[in-house]
């Protein structure tokens, strides 16, 4: 997988991953999840967020140093 493909990729999968976390929130707010649980999910889907947007960074950083 080229750079570039891969930039795409990421860009895709942060976009999932952003959507279940304002799904996330959305259950929490309307009472359709218990705290506990929402908190933990949106602990694991922020971990999981971050990690893929410095692994973006670190590749565009990469690119733009070219």
């Amino acid at each position: 997988m080229t750079v570039a493909e891969e930039l795409v990729d990421l860009k895709a999968r942060i976009a999932t991953v952003f959507a279940q976390r304002e799904s996330l929130k959305q259950a929490m707010g309307e009472g359709k999840m218990p705290p506990r649980q929402g908190f933990r999910e949106l602990e694991s889907v922020d971990t999981e967020l971050s990690a893929l947007d410095l692994r973006f960074k670190q590749l565009w950083d990469a690119q733009q140093q070219r």
